[in-house]
């Protein structure tokens, strides 16, 4: 036989006790099993549907299938931002690929002696030969995972208590463990027993053989039927263990990975008002079903806590804690909710709690690092739907904002009447009399009321009058885009204010829509899209490098002024536009900005999203004096940015900390239109 197979009559029928009462025994077992197993996976199945559909999940089947599976088997989805922990986790991952074809020769063997899925070949060799080093890789990996779990103890796992107390990972690292050492010893007790490995190539578990040199042939089977009944006992064990378990993500996140959004980080869907009488998510079946997956996906890795601007700083928001917390609210009330009852209790004040979801910023930097795609934003926003619109629940602050979006057009509740003083004594266009232009300018609502923006436009306007570009605003037709009113949850009022914009814009001859806000930018590039508007939408810092690179714009020499780029959260993480600033800044002082600590995919969220921007911040410490404190250290004059929520976050942080002699906040078009050339 290949690979020196030899197989003696005593390891056949002795060994492994293989008469009929132990293989009935054996099948009683695995059956019984998989009968757990699949009752358990069954019940988390029907939870799932009990969400609303989204017939977008299943677009571009082909590309999300290879997407998938080339961050599942290469690993790229734990590896990326922990690389260490990511090898070692990728090492059991591929253990387990080998070890499946070893279980079931493991099984298969029990009824049919020397039985191979893969036959008695070469190939055969191979790949035991990769499952005998596997075994070792495996064990490393384990022995790693645990030192760090244990050990070292870092705060994403073990933080914050008691969730992350759970027994789980210690029972999972131990079956593993065992899993590899009872293969490992039993392929040397039957070397011992057969006179040569059942495959060619062991050099491992052939290593490990003379551990039981000396011992006689009953002693040996003794062993080998010990360790062989003991191998399988933890299979089954595993197996029963990981639907309850937060390693049901061996299963779940390969799923979760394939019916990801395609869309930018934290994009919303509309409700359709006249077909919901639930608006927003109370419990569970009010989510859309993905939503549902996340919660039983969830690793508890702790990646989106590690990057959560709101626990970094204090507050009650763990966006690990809303993906466990939910997962356990489903499953404790699964017999009720599968049974069409009302669940004992709503998703808030049980599972979770108001200071959890009014925390959050939505920066999407925890649905950026989530190795399995999970979508917290949404989940958030939903429950904000349900406190705003049908229990009328919400922070006092934002009465001010709703009421003066409501009436005036603005969250700040200024007179509409006001929106175009800044730029008074300007060269400003109004599309009413301009006519057709290339670029329809939406000012925005900080840019047109809160005095930091304004000069921002005025600035901005003077580059595009430099520049010659042909432009127009709405004027007094101009209202707010509506972004504070659906990240706080207020998605009627949004709607309202976005059918309103829509008609406006659809009266106007442009090309392109112009912005100078990122709130808006998102909303009228993406989010719009879903109410049937589409529009080909630039921020004016993509604008600026633009008309720089063609020449339209003349600077005087260069500043030599130290600056460091803030990246916004929904100009850099929602959209990746990074370059473009920086490209601007280097040409402003010869030579590229001072980054931060935390920049690019990895910038630390100014605190003002989300709605937080009309909201008092009362826990923990501040996010803008977090932010701050990383543009103060690395030695900058000026911190520089493209969003007027960022800018006056930045400021006021400044000004807070009393640092406003050493640090400047400004915007990038302030600083273009102060360097303009006659």
């Amino acid at each position: 036989m290949a690979g020196g197979l030899h197989f003696s009559a005593f390891y056949a029928w002795e060994v492994i006790v293989l008469n009929w009462s132990g293989r009935i025994a054996l099948v009683l077992l695995i059956l019984a099993a998989l009968a757990w197993f699949l009752w358990q996976i069954a019940l988390r199945i029907r939870l799932v549907r009990l969400g609303r559909r989204e017939p977008v999940r299943w677009d571009h089947p082909l590309e999300r299938l290879l997407w998938m599976a080339g961050r599942v088997v290469v690993q790229i989805c734990a590896v990326k931002d922990r690389p260490l922990t990511g090898v070692l986790h990728a090492l059991i991952f591929w253990g387990f690929l080998f070890f499946t074809v070893a279980t079931i020769n493991h099984v298969g063997q029990a009824f049919t002696p020397g039985f191979s899925i893969l036959g008695h070949n070469w190939f055969a060799d191979a790949w035991f030969l990769g499952v005998d080093l596997a075994a070792l890789l495996t064990l490393a990996g384990v022995l790693g995972l645990a030192v760090r779990r244990y050990l070292l103890r870092p705060a994403g796992i073990t933080l914050p208590q008691p969730i992350s107390r759970s027994p789980h990972s210690a029972i999972v690292l131990s079956l593993i463990a065992g899993l590899m050492i009872t293969y490992l010893l039993n392929q040397a007790a039957e070397q011992l027993l057969n006179g040569a490995p059942p495959f060619a190539w062991m050099p491992v578990s052939t290593r490990l053989a003379p551990l039981f040199a000396g011992l006689s042939a009953d002693a040996l089977g003794v062993w080998n039927s010990l360790l062989w009944w003991s191998h399988l006992l933890m299979v089954l064990g595993f197996l029963v263990f990981i639907p309850g378990s937060k390693h049901l993500h061996l299963l779940s996140g390969p799923v979760n990975l394939f019916f990801r959004s395609r869309e930018p980080i934290g994009t919303l869907q509309p409700i359709d008002f006249e077909k919901s009488e639930q608006f927003g998510a109370a419990t569970l079946p009010h989510y859309p079903w993905k939503n549902i997956s996340d919660f039983f996906s969830c690793i508890d890795c702790g990646r989106c806590q590690d990057v959560c601007p709101a626990f970094a700083t204090g507050k009650a928001l763990s966006p690990k804690v809303v993906m466990m917390s939910q997962r356990k609210y489903a499953l404790t009330e699964a017999q009720r909710l599968l049974a069409g009852v009302e669940p004992s209790a709503p998703i808030l004040g049980s599972a979770l709690s108001d200071a959890e979801i009014w925390a959050c910023t939505t920066c999407g930097a925890c649905m950026e690092v989530c190795p399995v795609r999970n979508e917290h934003i949404p989940a958030l926003v939903d429950l904000r739907r349900n406190r705003v619109m049908m229990e009328s629940t919400f922070p006092q602050e934002l009465q001010t904002a709703f009421r003066g979006l409501e009436t005036n057009g603005n969250p700040w509740n200024a007179g509409s009447g006001s929106r175009m003083e800044w730029a008074e004594g300007l060269n400003v266009p109004v599309m009413a009399a301009a006519g057709e232009v290339d670029y329809l300018w939406f000012v925005g609502c900080a840019g047109a009321f809160d005095e930091r923006a304004r000069a921002v436009s005025r600035s901005l306007a003077a580059v595009l009058n430099h520049a010659g570009v042909r432009y127009g605003v709405l004027g007094l037709e101009e209202k707010c885009c509506g972004d504070p009113a659906r990240r706080a949850g207020n998605e009627y009022l949004f709607q309202t204010m976005a059918m309103e914009n829509i008609q406006i814009l659809q009266q106007y001859q442009f090309k392109i829509l112009l912005t100078s806000c990122p709130h808006g930018m998102h909303l009228f590039g993406e989010e719009y899209a879903r109410l049937g508007a589409r529009y080909e939408v630039v921020h004016h810092t993509t604008l600026i490098q633009q008309l720089l690179t063609e020449g339209r714009i003349r600077l005087n020499g260069e500043s030599g002024q130290s600056v460091t780029w803030h990246d916004s959260c929904y100009l850099g993480r929602y959209h990746a536009l990074y370059d473009a600033p920086r490209a601007v800044l280097a040409r402003l002082n010869g030579a590229p900005p001072v980054e931060m600590a935390h920049s690019r995919a990895q910038s630390f969220c100014c605190g003002g999203g989300g709605a937080r921007m009309f909201m008092e911040e009362s826990e923990g410490t501040r996010i803008n004096h977090h932010r701050i404190g990383e543009a103060a250290e690395n030695g900058a004059a000026i911190v520089a940015s493209g969003c007027p929520f960022c800018l006056a976050m930045l400021d006021d942080g400044i000004k807070e900390k009393g640092w406003t002699e050493k640090l400047l906040a400004r915007d990038l078009a302030q600083l273009v239109a102060e360097r303009l050339a006659d």
